[in-house]
């Protein structure tokens, strides 16, 4: 109760034009889950599950399990007759909306999809947002997801409960279908009376602020000591250095809110996910239009302050911009002096900072204010050798077409060093046309949407086929364990004063 009333005190403190903005982006959350029978008609319909987190709260996923099984290598229909026992590949989902707005509501048809075609269990999580919480809330939400995705033996509470409702799920469903269809029911409903997850087939995805998100967790930083920070009472005067960190939390966050807003800057925030010399299978990281580079607004961001991939000879800047709804609402949740964090801006981390066995799939459209940053880290990933096949979608000579043959510009293999970086350039699209409404998009749109959903599905298929060949100590390659050698040192933070 203490905590609804410290909300709903926050909230009134908060000047009006936050106010009325924070009820209307916050109503998409409250849209019944009947809806998704008119959004996402071919299904499956998820159910929603309540995870404990790391902070005592509550996360809310949105959990869609496979109407059949699909083999990921096609050799464990025959094991799950003799055992009983259905283990499903899993796909973690972020929703977009800047870190103010957005709902899994809105990634039904997507996670539906991923589902269907691949047989796998899609969580996706509704991750605190701003104004009533502030970075990192959101990545410390889908951590702790995927830290009881990773949890096979169900050791922590996340772990336990998350496999407790699938399995509860599942029974219930089960038993239901026996009883409507009995003799006619499927063979794996007949056959299988368990369900559990298998997190050895992961994929990670996100869309816009959710592929930050998703980025983060294949990301590894190191201390960063430029932004010292107690995470209950603010700046540490004794450790500071330049100029004063005044300002860097909002004043107006409760007292029980501020543990959420930055963990110790002094300690190193590695990945969750295991080395690739544990599980070295590809891991496919689905990364839809991120937002990557946090430290300009977007009213801020150039669209055309530098050639972009798509129009390589226009230099023409752009017109000024008038502060939207996401300059508005934005610095609620991501305070001005915390932009340049590595996790805020996950984009500016060393390459080298990566999930080495993250297979990475960008889907860059052309009409988007976050198209240059983009542009910058796809750049940047290739001259540290993460490359891969590039689509540009604009009939040029040696153009991808997302299935066979075609470099376009970028090297078409990946070195084997990585997992490689395959990027989608969308023409004429929109940022956040792959989730609109069939009515809210157009023709041209709509059939870019299918081309991307459909190399998405083969995308991640393949990967789970692949492993990484990890080398060793000597040299040779090979998949044994080996100690995880130190952090790199970021380069210093341009931390806006």
């Amino acid at each position: 109760m203490s905590s609804y009333w410290h909300s709903l005190t926050y909230f009134f403190r908060l000047p009006l034009s936050v106010q009325w903005r924070t009820c209307m982006v916050q109503l998409p959350r409250f849209v019944p889950l009947s809806i998704l029978h008119i959004t996402s008609p071919k299904g499956p319909h998820p159910f929603l599950l309540s995870l404990p987190s790391r902070k005592g709260h509550l996360i809310y996923v949105y959990v869609f399990v496979p109407p059949v099984p699909v083999d990921p290598e096609g050799n464990g229909g025959q094991e799950r007759k003799q055992t009983g026992e259905w283990s499903a590949p899993v796909v973690l989902d972020c929703h977009g909306g800047g870190f103010i707005m957005g709902s899994p509501l809105e990634q039904a048809p997507y996670a539906a999809m991923m589902s269907r075609e691949l047989g796998a269990v899609v969580l996706s999580v509704s991750y605190r947002i701003g104004p009533f919480h502030q970075f990192p809330a959101a990545i410390h939400d889908v951590e702790d997801v995927l830290s009881a995705i990773l949890d096979t033996s169900g050791i922590s509470e996340g772990g336990r409960v998350l496999r407790e409702e699938l399995q509860r799920y599942y029974s219930i469903v089960r038993s239901n279908t026996l009883q409507k269809e009995k003799e006619r029911a499927a063979p794996h409903i007949k056959d299988i009376t368990t369900m559990t997850l298998d997190p050895s087939y992961l994929a990670i995805s996100g869309f816009s602020a959710g592929g930050n998100i998703a980025l983060n967790m294949a990301i590894s930083v190191p201390p960063c000591p430029e932004l010292a920070m107690s995470p209950t009472t603010g700046p540490r005067k004794s450790m500071m250095r330049g100029p004063s960190s005044a300002g860097t939390m909002s004043p107006l966050m409760p007292q029980n809110r501020r543990a959420t807003i930055l963990d110790d800057p002094f300690q190193a925030w590695p990945s969750l996910l295991p080395l690739p010399q544990a599980q070295p299978r590809m891991l496919p990281l689905l990364l839809f239009y991120p937002s990557l580079d946090a430290r300009l607004l977007p009213h801020e961001r150039p669209i055309k302050s530098l050639p972009n991939a798509l129009h390589p000879n226009d230099h023409k800047a752009s017109k000024p911009k008038r502060p939207g709804l996401f300059s508005i609402m934005g610095p609620t949740y991501l305070p001005q002096r915390l932009r340049a964090h590595p996790r805020a801006s996950p984009g500016l981390n060393d390459p080298s900072t990566i999930q080495k066995n993250a297979a990475i799939l960008l889907v860059l459209p052309e009409k988007d204010s976050l198209a240059v940053q983009s542009d910058v880290w796809v750049d940047n990933m290739n001259n540290h050798d993460w490359n891969g096949p590039v689509r540009f979608g604009d009939g040029r000579d040696g153009d991808w077409d997302g299935h066979a043959g075609g470099s376009a510009g970028s090297t078409n293999v990946p070195s084997g060093h990585n997992g490689g970086l395959e990027v989608w350039h969308a023409p004429d699209c929109r940022h956040g046309w792959t989730q609109f409404p069939d009515k809210f998009v157009g023709k041209h749109e709509r059939s870019e949407r299918e081309l991307v959903f459909a190399r998405t599905l083969d995308f991640v298929r393949e990967n789970w086929k692949k492993e990484l060949k990890v080398p060793t100590r000597n040299g040779q390659n090979g998949n044994l364990d080996q100690e995880a050698s130190e952090l790199p040192s970021p380069s210093p933070l341009e931390i806006p004063k």
